[in-house]
């Protein structure tokens, strides 16, 4: 098999895994989380169920074109992307999956309920001063897998243009 037909499958096994983690997740918290159900008390991380019609953290909200705009914005330069992992990097290719997937399962919820299905939250109680994320704002699968997902893409390119930058023999 060439590597780009192994990068492509391991991209769409990644980002299929993800996709379905998500989708179920958030169909589970529907089901069995009321909507905006008042915090329950000093613990560090809780389920919750929470509609989100803006982006990260509820930003543009009052917005919500950009909601809609920027996650097509962001799937052409994923697109763009693309053309830039290494294909015979495993690693890109699963942090490209994790992306895509993220990515799909947030849109898809925009496009179905007019909001994403956020539902896991940090609370930092314990820290004895105010901060502004100190109720940390609800996420799901679909962020999580992006935001891993950019995180090591980020690292792997890094690496690979620290290694370009110092050819063996070179001085």
């Amino acid at each position: 098999m060439n590597p780009r037909k192994k990068q492509a499958l391991w991209i769409f096994s990644v980002l299929g895994t993800v996709f379905t983690l998500d989708q179920i997740s958030k169909a589970i918290v529907i089901r069995n989380v009321e909507a905006h159900a008042p915090y329950r008390g000093d613990i560090f991380f809780h389920v919750t169920h929470q509609r989100n019609t803006g982006l990260i953290g509820g930003a543009f909200s009052d917005i919500p074109l950009v909601a809609y705009i920027a996650p097509l914005f962001a799937f052409l330069v994923l697109v763009y992307m693309y053309t830039q992992l290494n294909t015979h990097s495993r690693i890109q290719a699963i942090a490209y999956g994790m992306i895509m997937g993220g990515a799909t399962g947030n849109i898809l919820d925009r496009l179905r309920f007019g909001s994403v299905t956020d539902f896991l939250q940090f609370h930092f109680y314990f820290i004895p001063f105010d901060f502004p994320w100190k109720y940390y704002p609800a996420f799901n699968i679909a962020d999580a897998g992006i935001i891993l997902g950019v995180s090591l893409l980020f690292i792997t390119l890094s690496l690979n243009s620290e290694s370009e930058k110092h050819v063996p023999g070179d001085i």
